[in-house]
């Protein structure tokens, strides 16, 4: 499978408190612009997004953060609601959860490329408290 050349991808971050804009990179999306409904869509999650949403909330319920992440992901999956799911999130997602603005790239990939892109996508764009060491905001692999 060959990967559309017009793909944009944005970022889900987790922001537990508005004021102290102490948020992390949680997962990667990336879509093809051309065809949101029908064409490729893979959404990634940082290995360690549990660990790294612990460091800027303790008290954060990881059950409820979970879930609402599995049906975004089933959302996406799913051709007759991606584009909903989509409008939704750029739409409304304003609490714990926020979504980045799209980015465009040019890839010719396959779809294993295209999900190493991403889990790149996800260690640059990582986005961590400015108060947490090094050791603490280091990057690992994505889970697919």
């Amino acid at each position: 499978m060959t990967a559309p050349s017009n793909v944009e991808y944005f970022f889900l971050h987790y922001l537990p408190n508005l004021v102290s804009h102490k948020s992390v990179s949680i997962a990667a999306v990336l879509l093809d612009s051309n065809d949101l409904d029908n064409g490729i869509c893979t959404m990634c999650f940082a290995a360690d997004w549990q660990r790294r949403v612990r460091l800027v909330d303790p008290n954060s319920d990881l059950k409820m953060l979970e879930a609402m992440l599995e049906e975004i992901r089933d959302r996406l999956r799913s051709p007759e609601q991606r584009s909903d799911m989509i409008e939704q999130m750029e739409g409304s997602f304003s609490n714990v959860i926020q979504v980045s603005e799209r980015r465009r790239c040019s890839l010719e990939a396959s779809m294993a490329n295209i999900q190493d892109y991403a889990h790149t996508l996800l260690q640059k764009g990582s986005k961590m408290s400015p108060g947490l060491s090094e050791t603490q905001a280091r990057r690992l692999p994505l889970i697919f």
